[in-house]
């Protein structure tokens, strides 16, 4: 299944972890009694898992409308000096910025058709929007990135201005996010989908009193991916390894890694949690990877981290 999302005001950045946690909580109000069964669900065998999500491109109508996905940048085993030794400096310097990868792009170089060097050889054809790299130039005017927006403290008692605070968030211009869902138990579709609906009612993030996090959706149930053929998964999700995933990863896997360390809404300080980022490479050899990790003590939550993984057969750059 796939979901897209229209933002409508400032956007928080929604990873996987963030995602299920938003769920987590539009079940844990709409479904109390099945929240619980839904955790405890996750330690046996997913009943669900979803990816990050990642950008995409409309034009006029968000529903009916031509949309141009992206997926995130594949973290190559090819060792970036190598690519920089080899090709126009400019060239590859504007491409270590790509952050999110075409479609039809992404799924050539999934299958193996098409490699970076391939890409950095031609790179003159291809076009490069805001970490977007793309086959062609789309009349479209886009645009996306971060805004810091200034709001005012009011005390609630005097309903006096104290000072001012900064937040953060992200405005999109004819662009939207999409994320994915695969189901292994069917029971969960009708509970996220009222999930996704309540999230729209109530916003996404921290700052939603302020109108901020609000959004459209639509749903594609009809999307599915392409299952390819390979010995190794890109991971379209953040993932947290358990040791079985860490004994199989071999020289070949290719990774980026990054942290986070949460607050509790009575401002407890919960653990650091390492993950590999979206794009990853690793060996494939089973059917889940990763793991929900407990966190905090005083407000305990569930860190999300299984992969979303796409079985890919990556060509060797020459």
């Amino acid at each position: 299944m796939l979901i897209y999302l229209k933002p409508l005001s400032i956007f928080p950045e929604l990873h996987s972890d963030t995602l299920f946690g938003a769920i987590t909580y539009a079940i844990s109000q709409l479904y109390p009694e099945k929240v619980d069964e839904m955790v405890k669900s996750f330690e046996d065998e997913p009943p669900f898992i979803i990816s990050s999500t990642f950008p995409f491109i409309f034009k006029e109508d968000f529903e009916n409308g031509k949309k141009i996905k992206f997926y995130p940048k594949i973290i190559f085993p090819q060792k970036s000096k190598d690519l920089e030794e080899k090709y126009h400096p400019k060239d590859f310097k504007e491409y270590k910025k790509v952050k999110f990868i075409e479609e039809n792009l992404f799924f050539d170089l999934l299958k193996g058709r098409l490699s970076e060097s391939d890409i950095l050889r031609n790179y003159n054809q291809y076009t490069f929007i805001k970490g977007l790299l793309m086959r062609e130039s789309y009349n479209i005017d886009v645009n996306f990135g971060e805004n810091i927006i200034p709001n005012n403290s009011v005390n609630r008692i005097t309903n006096e201005t104290e000072g001012i605070f900064y937040t953060s968030g992200n405005e999109f211009k004819n662009m939207g996010l999409f994320f994915l869902v695969e189901f292994m138990d069917e029971d969960y579709k009708p509970i996220v989908k009222a999930a996704i609906k309540f999230l729209k009612d109530r916003g996404f993030g921290r700052d939603i009193s302020t109108g901020k996090g609000q959004f459209d959706y639509f749903i594609d149930e009809e999307y599915s991916l392409n299952k390819y053929e390979g010995n190794y998964f890109v991971t379209l999700s953040r993932f947290i390894p358990n040791s079985d995933d860490l004994a199989h990863i071999n020289e070949f896997a290719s990774y980026e890694i990054d942290s986070k360390r949460g607050k509790s809404s009575s401002n407890e300080i919960r653990k650091q949690i390492r993950f590999f980022k979206e794009g990853s490479v690793f060996p494939d050899y089973k059917k889940y990877y990763g793991r929900n990790v407990s966190s905090g003590k005083v407000n305990p939550a569930i860190e999300y981290g299984f992969a979303f993984p796409l079985k890919c057969s990556l060509e060797e750059d020459k």
